[in-house]
């Protein structure tokens, strides 16, 4: 009688654990979180945490400064670490240097700039006030007098771009906006040189669209405007 070849028992494929310090950061942001602990309140001290959580202080002390850099708390030197209020900063810290590896993070940059512009355009046009078309004309005045004179205009660019929302009231797009703007100039290099005439009659063009009440037409001035800075970034 022929023998049968052994079969191996299933086995059940294991996950690698994340390291304890990455653990601990998801417990003391839990931590905030369920304690309803705000901005400027206390942490408890390195060795009360570890008490806690049930680890050694060293990896508490590597989970608040991972936590540190990325903008959840404040380390204050002779007096404790405290519960950061929000900022994008961190994150605006980290971004450019990621997107100077190639202009692939640029692209996906600019697209997620477009998709959240022309989606947000339509309640931006329903909420925008006098004092503040009469603010984006004179920045558009401005930067046509700049192109002009072969000037840069980047500081009116990035008003522009903030004042087409800023009537939303929406604090927290405007931050979202700004990190991509700033994040995106920083690392501009990688984008050939524009003409600045053509650069601002794409801005004229933007707000034409928008004052004209036509939602769609909006839409489409402001997909042309990142799509002519997508064009200069594959050339």
């Amino acid at each position: 009688m022929t023998e049968l070849p052994a079969i191996d028992p299933p086995f059940r494929r294991l996950r690698r654990s994340p390291p304890l310090h990455r653990t601990v950061q998801d417990e003391i942001r839990s931590y905030v979180i369920t304690n309803k602990l705000r901005p400027g309140d206390p942490l408890k001290p390195e060795s009360e945490l570890a008490r806690l959580f049930g680890v050694s202080r060293t990896s508490v002390r590597e989970a608040v400064k991972a936590l540190e850099s990325t903008g959840v708390l404040e380390i204050r030197q002779g007096s404790g670490t405290y519960v950061r209020d929000f900022s994008f900063a961190p994150l605006l810290d980290h971004l450019p240097y990621g997107l100077m590896v190639g202009t692939r993070a640029l692209r996906d940059l600019l697209a997620l700039r477009k998709a959240l512009e022309s989606a947000m355009i339509g309640d931006a046009m329903a909420a925008l006030r006098p004092e503040t078309v009469e603010a984006l004309r004179v920045l558009l005045a401005e930067m046509g007098d700049r192109a002009a004179r072969g000037e840069g205009y980047a500081a009116q660019d990035r008003e522009f771009h903030q004042l087409l929302f800023v009537d939303l009231g929406n604090e927290m797009l405007l931050h979202l906006f700004d990190l991509f703007w700033q994040a995106f100039h920083r690392s501009s290099e990688a984008i050939p040189d524009h003409d600045l005439k053509v650069g601002h009659r794409s801005h004229e063009v933007v707000l034409d669209a928008v004052l004209s009440g036509d939602v769609e037409r909006a839409r489409d001035a402001i997909r042309q405007h990142y799509a002519d800075i997508e064009e200069r970034l594959e050339s």
